[in-house]
């Protein structure tokens, strides 16, 4: 994979309620965003995304810090001119779907698999306004994406969304860092499924050029098959 050909240096990092949310240019249409939270008492990375299109800026899940809702979307029109138009949700997590109740407030049509919705709804949390199929395939405002699903994992919900013109796979929590020690939260994990899903990933999409995990460092290489390795001594 050629991460580092694609990532240039991070150009935005302002301070929210003594958080921090960090934004990267990955190419002229898609970035990462990093937002913190605490989890067991230390500080732990999320990382997200978001497309830029002739129509507006399509959001990948909302940040696990709710204070930084309006904050990411006061950055992406000061930088891009542009509003954010829609929020996808690859599962039903805090770290990826929190922001419903803020964005379907503020009028940003929100979305998620049925499957996510359901958990959300049984959970009591604020849900997606439309529902994607787990195999849908978008095109707006000039740039494409696939949201996909592969099976079982971190979640039975988790969703990838694969950015075919720039072989980038948004891989959520169901691809771990290549840096991590181990796979974090696995409350409600499929650890027996889970090998075979991200074998399903790498069999379809043979040619990938930045793997954006979940949490931690996106920028090392190797993602997938560190997600297998931590995998394989969990079992």
């Amino acid at each position: 994979m050629k991460t580092s050909l694609l990532v240039t240096l991070l150009f935005l990092s302002l301070s929210v309620c003594g958080q921090t949310l960090e934004i990267t240019r990955l190419n002229e249409k898609l970035y990462v965003y990093t937002t913190y939270h605490t989890y067991k008492g230390k500080k732990v990375s999320a990382n997200a995304m978001y497309l830029i299109t002739s129509r507006g800026v399509v959001l990948f899940d909302s940040p696990w810090d709710q204070s930084q809702n309006q904050p990411l979307l006061d950055s992406i029109e000061k930088k891009h001119q542009l509003k954010v138009i829609s929020v996808f949700a690859t599962h039903s997590h805090e770290d990826r779907a929190g922001g419903f109740g803020f964005f379907n407030k503020v009028g940003i049509p929100t979305y998620a698999s049925e499957e996510t919705n359901a958990i959300l709804k049984r959970e009591g949390k604020p849900t997606a306004l439309k529902i994607i199929d787990k195999r849908s395939k978008y095109k707006i405002g000039g740039e494409k994406f696939y949201v996909e699903y592969f099976g079982p994992g971190h979640t039975k919900d988790n969703l990838v969304v694969w950015f075919p013109k720039y072989k980038v796979l948004n891989g959520g929590c169901l691809i771990k860092s290549a840096e991590s020690k181990d796979l974090g939260f696995v409350g409600e994990a499929d650890v027996e499924a889970w090998p075979g899903t991200i074998m399903a990933i790498k069999n379809k999409h043979k040619q990938i050029n930045s793997v954006i995990a979940g949490h931690d460092n996106w920028e090392t290489p190797g993602a997938l098959d560190k997600t297998l390795e931590l995998l394989k001594y969990k079992n």
